[in-house]
């Protein structure tokens, strides 16, 4: 029996949270046809992982490498279904945070997960590594609002982009994975173009899966999840970033913000 195993690994802003909301949705639909794994299945892994973005050595790597064994020594070689992890984080911290710029040390992390899926279920698995990517100028904003309002960022948008001016562009990254996972295979989709699938960015996802008994009909949509508002409060955040108040002071005033712009969303 050839196991499929599909590892969906970022990136960041790219409909991750959307994707993974409706996996847990339709878990009970899911479940005879699929074994779905979220970030809080293999915590420790995605841990590794986004210590080595940050401190990218031998030691730090060598740790990746021993999650990812440990996580899939535990699953079952004999279930039938097919595997499908989901988490960005598995590619590393975000961008805009420790100083990094891109995804850089996202190969060498999927190489050990190609290596600890090929020992634990053999050469011949059928693995894939997938990635939802987006058009620069709307990703690197994205990055830029969820850093504003998760950190003490202190940019403005056009100052924040100009630290990306010479980083490696997400379709880069995918280049030096897919040489780094080889012989699996990695394939990708922008999230402007599921907009209009009837899953959204579930869709290409569950594509790559064999699934033929499941009607996917049946399967519950979603809205967009952790989607910026459009209601200026940016420049609120921005401010509040860049006061002299204390960070409890500043987290409780951006989580007052938040509260008030959901009151005001369709």
């Amino acid at each position: 029996m050839t196991t499929q195993i599909v590892i969906h690994a970022g990136f960041h802003k790219t409909g991750t949270t959307s994707v993974q909301s409706m996996l847990r949705e339709n878990a009970a639909l899911l479940d005879p046809h699929l074994q779905v794994f979220l970030k809080d299945a293999f915590e420790d892994l995605t841990a590794k992982a986004r210590a080595f973005s940050i401190d990218p050595k031998e030691k730090t790597l060598a740790m990746v490498a021993k999650a990812a064994i440990a996580f899939f020594k535990g699953l079952d070689s004999a279930d039938p279904r097919p595997i499908l992890m989901s988490s960005e984080d598995l590619s590393g911290h975000m961008p805009g945070r420790h100083g990094l710029e891109c995804y850089d040390s996202a190969g060498l992390v999927m190489k050990c997960l190609a290596d600890a899926a090929f020992l634990r279920f053999g050469d011949a698995t059928d693995l894939t590594f997938f990635f939802s990517t987006r058009d620069r100028n709307t990703w690197l904003r994205s990055t830029w609002w969820q850093n504003l309002r998760s950190t003490r960022l202190t940019d403005d948008f056009q100052s924040y982009i100009g630290r990306f001016d010479e980083a490696r562009s997400l379709e880069d990254i995918l280049e030096e994975v897919a040489t780094d996972v080889t012989p699996a295979r990695v394939t990708s989709y922008q999230l402007e173009d599921s907009s209009t699938l009837p899953l959204g960015p579930l869709d290409p996802l569950l594509a790559l899966l064999e699934l033929n008994d499941l009607d996917q009909s049946t399967l519950q949509v979603l809205p967009p999840e952790n989607v910026q508002p459009d209601l200026g409060i940016d420049a609120v955040f921005l401010a509040l970033n860049q006061s002299a108040l204390p960070e409890k002071d500043v987290q409780e005033a951006k989580r007052m913000v938040r509260k008030m712009a959901r009151r005001l969303e369709p």
